[in-house]
């Protein structure tokens, strides 16, 4: 693993902002270049059919595709990202890997920008997690996600994912009862292009329609912990597994048995090796 990851740990004010508001931006995660190719590539798979569409009615033509590590390296290589995978770690430790992923793109509609119109489709991450652990008052975090926007979203109305500050210490949030508006104290996040978005699983956020001229994409990996289940009908080939290093293995989802995912041994886990070398600090146990 790239040593570069080093210079971009997690700090204490991203810290507090994620424990306190659930989520925080990393600008610039991504160079304009890198921006580019990665357009480049989507918009070529995007051409060859191979995304399929989201399932929020709301938003027309919208792609939601779960599972697209595999369609390139370039993928691949953003789930180890120097300036965003170090958070990742910072946050949940070790024994990770990323068991989701998907893309998005989200072309211009017609129509006019509106927050007071009908309520987004708010929602916490990952199902039934929340509601099958009803002993717990503060649902367990147990995953977060990385979004890189690969285009702008700098205004309300382009897009924009929608988020609750705070929402991801509750169970429910309230909705307006006339299915107008938004939750209080909701509000869009406005990022340029090659920013990052850090995000907790529970944090109550909402996808939006694209008012602006331009299609909007945007790239989102899943991290959790290596006993977490895959989400999503997907699997990383073996010769992407082969050809990784050891710790971007271990991020794919390699395991030496089902139950070394409950009790990890050391070639399972080389980034708790790796971190005990280069951090010492990061590993406790």
């Amino acid at each position: 693993m790239n040593s570069v990851c080093l210079q971009h740990l997690l700090t204490g004010e991203e810290r507090r902002k994620f424990d306190s508001d659930g989520y925080f931006v990393v600008k610039c995660a991504l160079t304009s270049d890198r921006v580019a190719t990665l357009i480049h590539t989507i918009d070529e798979l995007y051409g060859r059919g191979r995304f399929d569409l989201g399932v929020d009615p709301s938003i027309a033509d919208r792609v939601d595709h779960v599972g697209f590590l595999h369609l390139s390296p370039e993928f691949v290589s953003l789930i180890d990202h120097p300036r965003t995978f170090p958070k990742v770690w910072g946050i949940l430790g070790w024994n990770i890997y990323s068991y989701t992923n998907h893309l998005v793109i989200t072309p211009p509609v017609d129509g006019r920008y509106d927050p007071d119109g009908p309520t987004f489709r708010f929602h916490q991450d990952s199902g039934r997690v929340t509601l099958d652990m009803p002993e717990l008052d503060v649902p367990a975090r147990l995953s977060l996600k990385v979004g890189f926007f690969l285009s702008d979203a700098g205004k309300p109305g382009t897009g924009n994912i929608w988020v609750l500050p705070g929402s991801h210490l509750a169970k429910k949030i309230e909705l307006p009862v006339s299915g107008l508006g938004q939750p209080k104290g909701a509000l869009p996040v406005c990022a340029d292009a090659g920013d990052a978005i850090i995000f907790d699983r529970r944090l109550w956020h909402a996808a939006t329609p694209n008012y602006s001229q331009s299609v909007r994409r945007f790239l989102v990996y899943g991290y959790g912990y290596r006993w977490i289940r895959i989400k999503g009908d997907f699997e990383i080939p073996e010769a992407i597994l082969r050809d990784a290093d050891p710790v971007r293995r271990q991020l794919l989802g390699y395991s030496k048995s089902e139950g070394h995912r409950y009790g990890p041994g050391a070639e399972d886990v080389p980034l708790r090796e790796w971190l005990r070398e280069h951090q010492p600090t990061a590993v406790s146990d």
